[in-house]
């Protein structure tokens, strides 16, 4: 296959190993917090993909990608390196979505901490959980899966919302990749000719796609972390996404709520028994719900780590004192520990936002007057960029096509929110400045000032 597994000969001395499932975006940040704790940290990469970068892992090891069966030669290697060093595997992880299934299947056939097998495609089969959720009796989204138009059809006859509002997205995708609000049958159908056997952006071809009643309400993502099945609550956040760009859910950004209150508790008593409808028993979840009229309704749910690099992790630790990563290091590694710190856990020591940047017009980036603005503002702590001087800048319709973010943080919490739009009113004017692209156009390496709070990173990947 021209690429071979990576086994470092001169290991250092750990007490345990983590293995974590392709760790793109927040599972990277989750590798390096293994490393801190002074444990070994395998990766486990499909051998197709590009890997950005392998940190300092006892070994890499490839699969082949067939997560319905489980890699049977990857799962060999893993057992043969284990007994070599003589180094225990503490937990089989996923960092990423493409590695859900695939890190339940190796886990339980390894036999380190998971869930049980039964139910492994509900929990990243996105029609799938949802049924799964309703069958349990909890408010679940009226859906219905298409491989045809007929399907789409048939639907339809059946489910008539006035006024008529149909949401249409891929069945395994990520970061709110084509996901359409469709105003019309029309508008339905070209929604679904556009998913339906074509590549999403996790690099899966789309087999099926989801018709779905339209919620109306604020949404929330709820993290959270399950030992032997005792569910905690690490993180609710509020999101806030917005009409922008002719796309009806552009995220602008999210914070931290504190786990008490009306709304919060309803969230945690549904999010609790939505994991336990999953059969979620070992692991990290992040859950999408909306706070419909008629309450919470599961969007869907990550069964990893909430993603976006962990552009949020600093906001959550300043907020509460703890994180989803740590905890799920804490839950597989030292179990005792994990449960003090969750019942112990500070709430609201600081305020802080993330900041989804929004681009309004695509152009050829020629300066970014909007590092200096947010570098003035008093709640600044950080800024990402995904793109820099001599590239090219697309208009914003989802995670992918963001074009950085920022996190502010402050004792003030009216402090965030001012500075939080005065982020996304110079987004409208002149936060990037530029040309039109020309056709021809070359990229041209970027370049970034010497600042510890500047980054040039990747796109951030859910």
């Amino acid at each position: 296959m021209g690429v071979e597994n990576i086994f470092h000969s001169n290991q250092p001395a750990v007490e345990g190993a983590v293995v974590v499932v392709d760790p793109w975006s927040s599972g990277m940040k989750l590798c390096e917090l293994v490393l801190e704790r002074g444990l070994g940290l395998i990766l486990l990469w499909e051998e197709n993909q590009i890997r950005t970068n392998d940190v300092d892992a006892l070994a890499v090891i490839l699969h082949n990608g067939d997560a319905d069966q489980g890699d049977m030669k990857a799962l060999q290697d893993l057992k043969d390196f284990e007994t070599r060093l003589r180094i225990p595997i503490l937990a089989i992880i996923p960092g990423s979505e493409t590695g859900v299934v695939l890190a339940e299947r190796m886990a339980f056939k390894f036999g380190t901490p998971t869930n049980p097998p039964k139910n492994a495609l509900a929990r990243r089969n996105k029609f799938l959980m949802g049924e799964t959720i309703k069958a349990a009796g909890l408010r679940g989204v009226n859906q219905t899966i298409a491989f045809e138009w007929a399907e789409v059809e048939s639907f339809l006859t059946s489910y008539e919302p006035n006024p008529f509002k149909i949401v249409v997205k891929p069945n395994m995708g990520a970061g709110s990749d084509d996901v359409f609000l469709c105003e019309s049958p029309a508008m339905v159908r070209e929604a679904f000719r556009k998913i339906e056997g074509n590549t999403n952006s996790l690099g899966i071809v789309n087999k099926g796609v989801l018709i779905q009643e339209f919620l109306v309400g604020k949404e929330y993502a709820i993290d959270t972390m399950s030992r032997n099945g005792k569910h905690n609550i690490i993180q609710i956040w509020e999101y806030d996404k917005r009409h922008a760009n002719g796309q009806f859910n552009v995220y602008f950004g999210q914070k931290p709520l504190p786990n008490a209150g009306a709304i919060e508790t309803t969230l945690s008593k549904y999010v609790l028994s939505a994991l336990d409808a999953l059969e979620i028993e070992n692991g990290p979840g992040h859950m999408e719900v909306i706070f419909t009229k008629s309450g919470p309704c599961m969007v869907e749910i990550g069964c990893r780590c909430h993603g976006g690099n962990a552009s949020w992790y600093d906001v959550a630790r300043a907020f509460s004192g703890y994180d989803q990563l740590n905890a799920i290091i804490d839950a597989f590694v030292q179990e005792e520990v994990f449960f003090q710190k969750v019942d112990s856990v500070h709430k609201e020591k600081k305020y802080g936002r993330v900041v989804d940047l929004v681009a309004y017009e695509r152009k050829e980036i020629k300066d970014i007057p909007g590092i200096e603005f947010v570098k003035s503002l008093k709640s600044f702590h950080r800024i990402n960029l995904f793109k820099g001087v001599g590239d090219t800048l697309d208009v914003t319709i989802d995670c992918n096509t963001t074009p950085g973010e920022v996190i502010l943080l402050h004792e003030d919490e009216y402090q965030v929110a001012r500075d939080f739009e005065a982020i996304h009113s110079f987004l409208k004017t002149d936060f990037f400045r530029g040309t039109s692209p020309k056709d021809d156009a070359v990229d041209i390496e970027n370049e970034s000032k010497a600042d510890d709070h500047i980054f040039l990173a990747s796109s951030p990947a859910i």
